[in-house]
């Protein structure tokens, strides 16, 4: 598996604003399924690396969802229009299983990139915590959404380990809504922002235990944070080790 390391492969592309303007717009309808892979290709003029990387983004912050073996199927757009501490207060034991699971995988995922990056994946990383701040001050949330997923992605697919590499993608694909919720919760954009660059620092002074730390750490507060701001408690009993 190459390193993500082009900007066509980016989180921005113009195939994922492509696709967002479609859902937006209603041309592609919530529970319709998206065009055969080759068929789309051709209506969108992008290679079929694009087309899965911008199906892969648009998961992760809820506009479709990929089901193996069937198709890709928008969907229904409603975490916007549900009060967040209702939201999660409804979703709570979902929120903290997810929670759970990639506090097991992604911070040893850090620590092995610390060990073994190379500088494209350097480069691609670096670009995405700027393009995320880049959205947090133009005010495009969905964009802070999707680069917030994207810098998950990108550790976990240049860790060096492609079977957990697929689990947490099929993880990510299943925390849309949750990240949704949780990047709007008050101050959370920038503390996200600015500890994505302390993880991203790490992994670039080849400091892997370090990453492995500001990784979990990073995972345990955005749950904390979720909790307090809903007023319930975790259903784990995990602590930071």
């Amino acid at each position: 598996m190459a390193p993500v390391g082009t900007r066509n492969e980016q989180v921005w592309s113009a195939t994922v604003d492509h696709l967002r303007a479609l859902i937006d717009s209603g041309e592609l309808r919530a529970g319709s399924r998206l065009p055969a892979e080759r068929k789309l290709c051709e209506q969108l003029d992008v290679s079929r690396g694009s087309l899965r990387q911008a199906l892969r983004v648009l998961a992760s912050i809820g506009y479709v969802a990929i089901r193996p073996g069937s198709g890709t199927y928008v969907r229904e757009q409603v975490a916007d229009e549900l009060p967040l501490r209702s939201w999660f207060r409804e979703h709570d034991q979902l929120v903290d299983r997810l929670f759970e699971l990639r506090r097991t995988v992604e911070p040893t995922l850090a620590e092995r990139l610390a060990d073994r990056h190379t500088e494209a994946v350097l480069a691609t990383l670096t670009a995405n915590v700027a393009e995320m701040a880049a959205a947090a001050e133009a005010g495009d949330m969905l964009r802070v959404i999707a680069t917030d997923a994207e810098f998950h992605r990108v550790i976990a697919e240049n860790a060096g380990n492609d079977d957990v590499a697929a689990l947490l993608r099929s993880v990510l694909s299943l925390v849309g809504e949750e990240r949704r919720a949780a990047l709007r919760l008050p101050g959370q954009i920038a503390k996200a922002v600015e500890e994505h660059g302390g993880i991203l620092d790490a992994v670039r002074r080849r400091d892997g235990a370090q990453a492995r730390e500001l990784t979990l750490r990073h995972l345990h507060e955005a749950q904390e944070l979720v909790h307090h701001y809903a007023g319930t408690e975790p259903s784990t009993s995990d602590e930071i080790q």
